[in-house]
């Protein structure tokens, strides 16, 4: 078993945390944020514990201990099924002041999501701010559209050989190149994530990566794989969750100018920092291609001090 330390936050810390995101970010993002930090610290706390379960039958018996390490409220399960169950939350310390349970709802889909090695998400059907008798959590499994597909090998040597464990900024008007990177790795059995400001699906036919998945930056929101522009901190989020899980793999990103448009630059660049220093963490690579004619030269210069150049 192993002995990471573990923090567990009191309520009114958790209060204070929602009220400052909620004035930065607003309801909505602060909502979201909240749900994917109860996820990371789901997953840690199992993790933790280097617990397992075969199915959500399974977690019957475990999830009641692991849940009272957090302190959140008292848990019970109401329903299970192959692929979803019912959870009862009573005396949530979340559900006050008309304020939902979304670092719970996230808290509970780390630690299941963990403990199947599966993906799954919470949506909170009823809570106790609206004055129900109980929070009532529905878990759902969901396909994993970051899960990079079995790539055969190819034989030979590959085009490109990138050095493991740093970022590459290339400077090109098109993103030829950088394409053509990500795709050789791919198809020499990298996992891979590409990151684009072009429509997925155009991409996915044009270089025949079909199965490789897709984060695409743009404010149309109908597509399960579209990531606001905006949003930097959801961006990095499924960056890390994917680097984090596969190990020695490359990431594309090809949309840097769209992001500095939508963005202020220091806040891009801060971003990239945060995905480097991930990067080298793990030993993966990340691509980024750039047009250096949209950029003044000193800000150009930091990115390229940040990253290597290709």
């Amino acid at each position: 078993m192993k002995t990471e330390q573990f923090f567990v936050m009191p309520g009114v810390a958790l209060a204070h945390l929602r009220e400052e995101l909620e004035i930065v970010e607003g309801d909505h993002r602060a909502r979201l944020m909240l749900y994917r930090y109860g996820q990371r610290c789901g997953r840690a706390l199992v993790d933790s514990f280097g617990l397992s379960c075969e199915s959500l039958n399974d977690i019957r018996s475990v999830i009641t201990p692991i849940w009272m390490e957090a302190g959140l409220s008292r848990i019970s399960i109401q329903t299970v099924e192959s692929s979803e169950m019912v959870v009862n939350l009573e005396e949530s310390v979340e559900a006050g002041e008309g304020k939902t349970c979304d670092f719970a709802r996230g808290y509970l889909s780390g630690i299941v999501s963990e403990l199947t090695g599966k993906k799954y998400e919470v949506d909170e059907v009823e809570c106790a701010s609206e004055g129900y008798m109980a929070c009532v959590m529905q878990v759902f499994e969901v396909l994993d559209e970051l899960s990079p597909p079995r790539w055969h090998e190819l034989d030979g040597t590959r085009k490109y050989s990138l050095e493991n464990g740093y970022s590459y900024l290339i400077k090109e008007e098109i993103p030829d190149q950088a394409f053509d990177i990500f795709v050789d790795a791919v198809r020499h059995g990298v996992p891979g994530l590409c990151v684009t400001r072009e429509y997925p699906e155009k991409v996915r036919e044009r270089y025949s990566v079909k199965g490789t998945p897709f984060l695409w930056l743009s404010m149309d929101q109908e597509k399960s794989y579209s990531r606001d522009p905006s949003n930097l901190t959801q961006l990095y989020s499924d960056i890390k969750t994917f680097i984090t899980k596969n190990k020695h793999c490359i990431v594309l990103l090809s949309g840097l100018e769209y992001l500095i448009s939508q963005n202020d630059y220091s806040k891009v660049l801060k971003f990239l920092q945060h995905v480097n220093d991930k990067v080298a963490i793990t030993d993966s690579t990340l691509v980024a291609p750039i047009s250096p004619l949209t950029l003044p030269e000193l800000q150009l210069k930091l990115l390229e001090k940040e990253m290597r150049s290709f």
